[in-house]
């Protein structure tokens, strides 16, 4: 369908009022408008907003098709679909006249619009979409409906998300054995799972050498989607000297906002692939009503696990499900150690949803030790400073590949 020309609301508008006999002095004392205005309408010299429209519909009598022809003249849309879009479900979306029998509906109506052209969502450009989607095959409309609606789901959990930025570190020295479409597939995988939790910001540690073969087809990659514009940054790290050190090259990145960090590869069991992005999700809800203390998962493990990497005892559980105040953090702690005996102790996982304080924390150990700086090490400081620190019980279990790689190399190293 073509566009109106621009006199066509003034000339519907004209002879509307002409019918009733009316002049333009009386119309506008009518409806609260300044004469000048309601000739430059007339003229096609201004276009009316919504509310402006109803007003001189209502004054003038306008009713049925002859109002939704008015709207569409005006590139607004027609009053069934606003009707059908504002409605309570099972009401009676017909409107018959403005003013008598549904008023309030109206104004409802014409809020929701204004709230959509508040985003972005121009009445003209969703008129447009809907004919284009009647004209449309079947399959193509198929796919169209697929595509807005899984866009509109993405958004909505963007806007609602505690957290819009993550940290990803893929320096580790392990990181070398693996083919880098290999690690563009772990990458792609781990940012598919922060999209969930509505993220869209990513910030990559890599290791020297690897940026124009993982950050660039990456952004390239990302740059396809339609919305959210996913955006990838990354800076270096020049040796691999610990997870907190990695997280640290991201400081002047995240600022002052709260941020996650992933490992790439601890994967999360795809065999429970409906529980995997849900994880995510549930812990940045849990994440905003703790008010934004640190959180991170976890799940149970052998000892010969718990010995590898990060360990956590539980402490009381929350109000929330499988959530637990932390007692205590060790970083691949001794064999004889109490903890890897406990009952309550935990391996974390690499999913952390952090404050920016964790940077303050990090810089301080830092300059006190010369070996590898581990965030879990962090965390334990600041829990020691009365920071409370809680851990998420996964339900879904994880594939640690860096442990696997790690093995790799040791064998290797060995002949």
């Amino acid at each position: 369908m073509e566009k109106n020309p621009p006199s066509q609301i003034g000339m519907l508008l004209r002879q509307s009022r002409e019918a009733v006999g009316m002049s333009q002095r009386a119309l506008a004392q009518q409806v609260g408008l300044d004469v000048s205005y309601i000739n430059r309408l007339e003229s096609g010299e201004r276009r009316p907003r919504r509310q402006t429209l109803l007003k001189l519909a209502s004054a003038l009598g306008i009713t049925g098709q002859e109002l939704d022809n008015l709207f569409m003249a005006g590139d607004l849309a027609p009053m069934p679909l606003l009707a059908g879009l504002s409605a309570p479900k099972g009401q009676d979306t017909a409107v018959s006249r403005i003013g008598e029998s549904a008023p309030a509906h109206d104004l409802e109506a014409v809020s929701l619009w204004n709230k959509l052209e508040a985003i972005g969502l121009d009445e003209g450009s969703i008129r447009r979409l809907l004919q284009a989607m009647e004209s449309a095959e079947a399959q193509t409309r198929n796919l169209a409906a697929a595509a807005i609606s899984s866009t509109l789901k993405t958004m909505a959990t963007f806007l609602t998300a505690p957290v819009h930025r993550a940290v990803i570190p893929a320096a580790g020295g392990q990181h070398r054995l693996l083919a880098f479409h290999i690690m563009q597939r772990l990458l792609l995988q781990t940012m598919a799972e922060a999209a969930s939790a509505g993220i869209c910001q990513f910030m990559l540690i890599l290791a020297p050498g690897t940026a124009e073969a993982l950050h660039r087809p990456l952004q390239i990659a990302l740059d396809l989607a339609a919305a959210p514009r996913f955006t990838v940054d990354f800076c270096v790290q020049s040796a691999p000297r610990g997870l907190g050190d990695a997280v640290l090259q991201a400081a002047s990145w995240v600022g002052e906002e709260n941020f996650l960090v992933l490992l790439p590869d601890e994967m999360l069991d795809r065999r429970y692939s409906r529980d995997m992005p849900r994880e995510l999700q549930h812990m940045s809800q849990v994440f905003a009503q703790l008010h934004h203390a640190p959180l991170f998962a976890v799940e149970p493990a052998p000892k010969s696990r718990l010995l590898q990497g990060g360990v956590v005892r539980l402490g009381a559980e929350t109000a929330h499900p499988r959530v637990f105040l932390v007692d205590e953090l060790r970083e691949k702690p001794a064999p004889q150690h109490p903890i890897s005996e406990i009952p309550s102790s935990r391996s974390i996982v690499g999913r952390y949803f952090l404050r920016p304080e964790i940077f303050q924390t990090l810089d301080f150990l830092k300059n006190r030790h010369t070996h590898l700086l581990e965030l879990t090490d962090a965390l334990e400081h600041l829990r020691q400073q009365r920071t409370e620190i809680y851990a998420y019980e996964l339900k879904t279990s994880r594939r640690d590949l860096g442990g696997v790689i790690e093995r790799a190399e040791d064998m290797l190293g060995e002949l």
